[in-house]
């Protein structure tokens, strides 16, 4: 009997090799063949140049500054559009370990992760580091939840949120799903709130068969997946690529 969790399960993940690299690493290590069914798209909402100028106008409002990433995608999009060195003068808030990769992997130090990895945890550090006063870029996705811009806004800082991207389902998505569910899975990994809609869009109103665990990053992503009439098997206690293996690996110990 093999001592790896996950050993004879097949685990679709939802997004791209490239977005969800650290959690195909994790399911293999714990065993798990994985099927990677990208459920997101990234589309770009600015031009480099309009990135470039947004940083250009964080640096020329009064200090301090922060520029607060809430995902890796924001990361990539305003580090692809910008020198690592434009940021100088800016502390940088990410909410979580995935987030931080993303930019040490770019060449830039966080100031600030933390220790809770979602927007109230990020909220409540950044109102501890003290940003009342503070001047605060916030460059996310199209349909961010509103609670992190107004919980620094109630902190006193002065927010610019701006919308950097949106996500959209691949044509070929839902064929793509079809045909790995036919083929045979174990359990469907969630990600983000984009990725639990778009899982229910994909599936066309059928039931996702109960035999398929399905587990979300976190609560937000979990509550996104019940609005969109999913079933929700279990939710990751640290929302990261290691929480959801972990969790994945605690629900089939449980499961007969």
């Amino acid at each position: 009997m093999s001592a790896l969790p996950l050993a004879g399960r097949t685990v679709l993940v939802t997004r791209t090799r490239e977005q969800a690299g650290g959690l195909v690493d994790k399911l293999h290590a714990l065993g798990a063949t994985v099927v990677v069914v990208p459920l997101l798209s990234t589309v770009p909402l600015l031009s480099p140049g309009e990135v470039g100028a947004a940083v250009e106008r964080l640096l020329a409002s009064p200090a301090p500054r922060w520029a607060v990433f809430t995902s890796a995608t924001a990361v990539r999009l305003v580090l692809g559009a910008i020198e690592v060195a434009q940021l100088a003068g800016i502390a940088i808030a990410c909410v979580g370990a995935e987030t931080a990769a993303a930019l040490a992997a770019a060449g830039c130090s966080p100031r600030l992760v933390p220790a809770r990895q979602d927007a109230t945890g990020l909220a409540d550090a950044l109102a501890a580091e003290g940003v009342a006063g503070a001047t605060v870029w916030l460059p996310a996705a199209e349909g961010a939840s509103p609670l992190l811009p107004r919980a620094l806004s109630d902190a006193g800082a002065a927010v610019i949120e701006q919308r950097l991207y949106r996500s959209a389902m691949p044509p070929d998505a839902a064929d793509r799903l079809r045909a790995a569910l036919d083929r045979g899975a174990d359990a469907v990994t969630l990600t983000s709130g984009s990725t639990a809609r778009h899982l229910a869009e994909a599936l066309g109103g059928t039931p996702l068969d109960p035999r398929v665990a399905l587990v979300c990053i976190g609560a937000a992503t979990a509550s996104a997946a019940r609005g969109s009439g999913l079933r929700v098997d279990a939710v990751a206690a640290d929302p990261s690529a290691a929480g959801i293996a972990e969790a994945l690996a605690a629900h089939f110990a449980a499961v007969p």
